[in-house]
């Protein structure tokens, strides 16, 4: 039954919504125990309910036409969520979220764990689509939105990791940014990341998705030899992933990097919402005991606006992780 009189029932708002997260029938009928027939179906009916259009725009599923009338329903459907104890939607970062959010947290269902830029996850937090979205500093949004208040979780550097036998490696201690930037570096979105992105830019090592210093018209072979060039970007805690065969340059980029966790604001004192932050944390705590220049931070919850400003205060544009330390 539709809640509080309204005009769909949970699930056939689910199946829509969970499109607009998701992407594909087949995760949204596994991460909501339905049935593909059923997330197409359902996802039409309520489509045409608020006569509206489903369609695809870059590879996303987006609606248009008039949608305050579905924005109405979608946040009853969410605070019925959150007041009926239903499970809630946690979406990450590409970097963080397959150590922070896999398993799922007790009371919640992952997305992908896969965004390669903010823009997405940050609009599917502030429509309700999802219930709470695990960000990657310092590209948390910059607005100071009332609506949506963050909970700083960790801060830690970011390196520059090549594979074993990397001809950078031979250069020790003397490498600079200006041999880095020989090489291919890992492309990323043009963006995606606008902190991050200047921080390669100021070191000369942004290449953006576009063609590398060494790229060009090449055979498979020759693209292989690329890809064995390829200079990478890990944070400590991602680092262990790649076993032995990656490793890091001894050159520092002049950046902090770490996660903040994003909700609504009338949700960000409930049960869930500290119990979820417990969780990422006690998992931070975990990870960090065993991997040096990881902190775990300790926080109020504060606004958008106010935790960027509030952080880029304490690590100084260049205090660094040190600086996160201070934080309690």
């Amino acid at each position: 039954m539709p809640p509080g009189g309204g005009l769909v029932d949970i699930e056939s708002l689910a199946a829509l919504d969970g499109l607009l997260w998701l992407r594909t029938g087949h995760a949204v009928a596994h991460a909501f125990n339905f049935t593909q027939s059923f997330v197409s179906r359902s996802a039409r009916r309520c489509a045409d309910v608020f006569g509206v259009e489903l369609k695809k725009s870059h590879s996303e599923w987006c609606l248009d036409g008039d949608l305050v009338l579905l924005n109405l329903e979608r946040k009853v459907h969410q605070v019925v969520r959150w007041q009926k104890g239903h499970p809630l939607r946690l979406e990450a970062q590409h970097w963080s979220g397959p150590l922070l959010c896999a398993p799922p947290p007790s009371g919640w269902i992952t997305g992908n764990l896969n965004f390669l830029e903010y823009h997405r996850p940050w609009h599917l937090l502030a429509l309700g689509v999802i219930d709470a979205w695990v960000a990657s500093y310092p590209d948390v949004p910059f607005g100071d939105d009332s609506d949506i208040v963050a909970i700083p979780l960790s801060r830690m550097p970011m390196r520059l990791v090549v594979n074993q036998g990397h001809p950078l490696l031979a250069l020790g201690c003397h490498v600079t940014f200006a041999d880095v930037a020989q090489y291919p570096c890992l492309p990323l979105p043009d963006g995606a990341f606008p902190q991050f992105q200047a921080a390669l830019q100021h070191c000369g090592l942004w290449q953006g998705s576009g063609l590398s210093p060494m790229s060009g018209r090449r055979g498979r072979a020759e693209q292989d030899c690329v890809e064995d060039l390829l200079v990478g970007f890990s944070t400590p805690l991602a680092l262990p992933l790649y076993g032995e065969a990656v490793v890091e340059i001894p050159l520092e980029l002049p950046m902090v990097v770490g996660d903040a966790l994003f909700v609504r604001r009338e949700f960000s004192d409930s049960p869930q919402t500290h119990d979820l932050a417990s969780q990422l944390r006690q998992r931070l705590r975990t990870l960090a005991s065993t991997t040096p220049d990881v902190v775990v931070l300790e926080h109020s919850v504060c606004s958008s606006f106010e935790v960027v400003a509030g952080l880029q205060a304490l690590d100084g544009r260049g205090d660094g992780v040190a600086g996160a330390a201070k934080i309690h």
